[in-house]
């Protein structure tokens, strides 16, 4: 005999499932039917979890707040430098919407334009992803591993920007090229940028930076 499952269970199944029609099809795309269909049960069945759309909605958006933002947090607080926290935050991101291509589908959409509650939870998630990454770039330059005129706020929209960017790119592309590829390229030349550089006397470090600002007409 099957076990019942609990209302929890049932939630969690109801959100994966919205989250796997916003990852095929779009937000727009998304009705309590559907997800009804996709979770395996009715619709009454689905009602008796959640009011309407909206609250699913709702769900999801905390659904990806612990998936990105806990994992985040959880690595914030662990063993390891300042920039290996980041790669391994930037890793599991990256990660995440790999294998969930609902997740930037989502933060994409237009679900939180009409609606108060989705567009305030989400810039209250942004914001505290903000600040863990901050907090990660401000050890990093106190520690001496990162160059000392970052500004931490500004690293870590940066750093948020680049993520989301190719995660766009990536579902206009429909997935042509490989997510976690381009995103290893991409981490490696952001590491290059934040770090301070090692090995090298700061007169010839200036003087590299100098060059590089040239325009390429004047290079001869």
């Amino acid at each position: 005999m099957t076990p019942r499952r609990t209302s929890a269970t049932r939630k969690v199944q109801i959100v994966k499932a919205a989250l796997t029609i916003i990852g095929q099809k779009g937000a727009h795309s998304l009705t309590t039917a559907g997800i009804a269909r996709v979770a395996g049960m009715s619709e009454a069945n689905l009602y008796r979890h959640f009011q309407d759309k909206d609250e699913i909605l709702l769900s999801v958006g905390s659904h990806i707040g612990t998936v990105i933002m806990g994992t985040a947090a959880a690595i914030a607080g662990g063993k390891g430098t300042p920039v290996e926290k980041l790669e391994r935050i930037y890793a599991s991101h990256i990660t995440a919407i790999s294998e969930a291509p609902g997740i930037p589908r989502y933060v994409f959409s237009e679900v939180h334009i009409c609606n108060p509650r989705l567009s305030k939870a989400m810039a209250d998630r942004m914001g505290n992803y903000m600040e863990i990454l901050a907090g990660i770039v401000s050890d990093g330059i106190v520690a001496g591993s990162l160059r000392e005129n970052l500004s931490p706020r500004e690293t870590a929209v940066t750093l948020l920007g680049m993520i989301q960017f190719t995660a766009l790119r990536h579902s206009l592309d429909h997935g042509s090229f490989d997510l976690r590829e381009d995103a290893v390229k991409l981490w490696n030349n952001f590491r290059a940028v934040i770090s301070r550089d090692a090995g090298v006397p700061s007169g010839k470090s200036q003087n590299r930076r100098r060059q590089t600002r040239l325009p390429a007409r004047e290079r001869t």
